[in-house]
């Protein structure tokens, strides 16, 4: 298993993503990996290749969300860094590295989960207040993929 925390560390609330990775480090989570990514699109493939299970923390745009919302998705969801402006969506990521015949878990087995951002344009290594009391909540939400798939360590991505 892979947990993949996109964003940049010095954007207020995008960083939300490297956050969460860092507190999952303290938890002692022995076979899942942990990556911080700031790039999506097909910069994640090398992220993703070899895993059965994938979860990816994002900030996420959303007006109509209250910041600080936890949302789980599957890859068919926009996520702010997901997709690279420079790139491609994920989903196009996926189909031109399996097209290569990279080995990379199936649709159903990549998860997005979503904080719902404030403010991700002002340079700040400090979240918003709302966003910063989301993190453990997100580490927690991140878990429930290790039970549904009977432990951390059913697979060593």
């Amino acid at each position: 298993m892979v947990v993949i925390g996109l964003g940049s560390p010095f954007l207020c609330d995008d960083s939300v993503g490297p956050r969460v990775v860092r507190e999952l480090a303290g938890r002692g989570l022995g076979g899942v990996r942990l990556v911080e990514a700031h790039a999506g699109g097909l910069l994640l493939l090398e992220e993703l290749a070899g895993a059965k299970l994938a979860v990816i923390v994002d900030a996420l745009l959303d007006e109509r969300r209250t910041p600080g919302d936890i949302v789980v998705a599957d890859i068919g969801t926009a996520s702010h860094n997901a997709a690279c402006s420079h790139d491609c969506s994920l989903p196009e990521a996926l189909t031109i590295g399996r097209a290569m015949g990279m080995s990379l878990p199936d649709d159903n087995c990549i998860h997005l989960v979503g904080i719902v951002a404030k403010n991700v344009s002002t340079f700040s290594e400090t979240p918003t207040p709302e966003v910063a009391a989301a993190v453990l909540k997100a580490c927690d939400t991140v878990c429930t993929f290790f039970s549904k798939n009977n432990s951390p360590s059913a697979e060593a991505a």
